[in-house]
């Protein structure tokens, strides 16, 4: 037999995590990126809420080093924490409902 070529063998993986992709959303099966999400601005909420900017600095310092260290931009992930703090601090769940879920 003979051996799959790289293009098969991708659109083969494609098609696998298709339908995962789909068993999951019938499941209503949460991924991780959204334990993330939720998680982050659970704790970004929490120290604004109490008034420990001082973790909160120290929290972003770590983040935005380890992103640096991934490759990312430093300025621009301080950027971005930035954003999210002040999006968390409104004090609005910045979640959209999943419409897709909802049957």
């Amino acid at each position: 037999m003979a051996r799959q070529t790289q293009r098969e063998r991708n659109a083969k993986q494609r098609e696998r995590q298709r339908l995962l992709r789909d068993r999951h959303k019938l499941e209503r099966r949460p991924a991780r990126d959204d334990f993330a999400r939720i998680l982050l601005f659970r704790v970004i909420a929490g120290l604004l809420k109490t008034g420990r900017l001082s973790k909160l600095e120290e929290l972003e310092d770590e983040l935005v080093e380890e992103l640096a260290t991934q490759g990312f931009d430093e300025r621009a992930a301080c950027e971005v924490f930035s954003a999210l703090v002040e999006q968390y601090g409104s004090g609005d769940s910045p979640f959209r409902r999943k419409v897709h879920l909802v049957h």
